[in-house]
């Protein structure tokens, strides 16, 4: 019977679903329509008359033509709308993880990107299995998390480029007093996570770096895990056994800007008053882990040391900033 076939094919389409108005509306003529093709079966057969069956038939054939065609339209949109939206999804948490992927995150927003990414490659899954309703409530959900997160971190990272100014300065100064000596100097970038040898101003050298764990931010006081920010310079080329890392260069950090912030911050409150502010920062080898590490010190891969090793003797300029570049030179693209 066409009318139940219809029917049918209304359901494989998910008219249930995306159409479910008019989808209704043929199922309950269908259901009429055999409640009274019975009751006429049940008469004499002289007096059957089966002209309400056709009538109830006809109303439940076009109203599933019409569902079945509603629910194609509205499943090719959806398809295509949320085909964008998993592009769209994925790429904000692709260029999240590349702008904040090294950023000190607490546990609990680690977790809750964690839990995007899971419920990402689950809206994949939903989305190839043609459960588009579930795909897009995953994919909502993932949203919320994501304009939580990001608002946050944002808002972090323009609070920590204020001081991008000073930083500038401290490099265009190392740049300027290197191209005057003619001599070597060291730029420490620590959101890009690169250390520029220069030599009579110009890079002769890029290194790839990992720093303290907690490296967002001037370092306050010893056990932090932060690497600092300022001018320091070479105070000792360590080797042979004098670290256990390699080979090394020991920073004359706490200078005396690094003091006269320490003392500062314990009169206002900021750090505790039986707090250390520590010392035996160096640049050093070892590193090459992919991940930040460090209890404030910047480190290198081995063979990266070496060569630094051989080119800047004690005494060499090293500037530690948080970025080379101005937040609207880096261009973090997050919507």
């Amino acid at each position: 019977m066409k009318a139940g076939s219809l029917l049918t094919e209304a359901r494989y389409e998910k008219s249930d679903k995306y159409a479910f108005i008019i989808y209704d509306k043929a199922k309950n003529y269908y259901d009429s329509a055999m409640i009274e093709w019975k009751y006429q079966n049940e008469k004499f057969f002289l007096f059957r008359n089966y002209n309400k069956v056709v009538e109830l038939t006809t109303l439940s054939i076009n109203n599933s033509q019409t569902a079945i065609t509603n629910s194609k339209d509205f499943t090719a949109n959806l398809h295509l709308y949320l085909t964008n939206k998993l592009n769209e999804t994925g790429n904000r948490i692709t260029e999240f993880e590349k702008s904040f992927g090294n950023f000190p995150m607490s546990q609990k927003h680690r977790n809750e990107f964690i839990k995007c990414k899971l419920l990402s490659s689950e809206s994949y899954s939903t989305y190839k299995s043609n459960n588009y309703q579930i795909c897009n409530t995953l994919l909502d959900s993932i949203d919320l998390i994501m304009d939580r997160i990001i608002y946050h971190y944002q808002n972090k990272l323009s609070v920590y480029f204020n001081d991008y100014p000073q930083w500038h300065k401290l490099v265009e100064q190392t740049i300027s007093s290197s191209k005057k000596n003619n001599s070597y100097a060291i730029v420490i970038d620590k959101f890009t996570r690169e250390l520029f040898v220069y030599k009579n101003g110009l890079v002769k050298n890029t290194f790839p770096v990992e720093l303290g764990l907690n490296w967002i931010g001037d370092k306050k006081h010893q056990g932090d895990k932060t690497t600092p920010e300022g001018l320091y310079k070479v105070l000792q080329r360590k080797q042979n056994g004098e670290t256990k890392y390699f080979k090394a260069f020991l920073l004359n950090y706490p200078n005396e800007d690094d003091k006269k912030r320490f003392a500062l911050n314990k009169k206002n409150g900021i750090i505790r008053n039986d707090a250390k502010i520590g010392n035996l920062i160096e640049i050093h080898g070892g590193g090459g882990k992919g991940i930040d590490w460090t209890d404030g010190c910047i480190a290198l891969q081995n063979s990266d040391m070496e060569t630094i090793f051989t080119l800047c003797p004690e005494g060499t300029r090293v500037v530690i900033v948080g970025s080379v570049k101005s937040l609207d030179q880096l261009s973090i693209n997050l919507k």
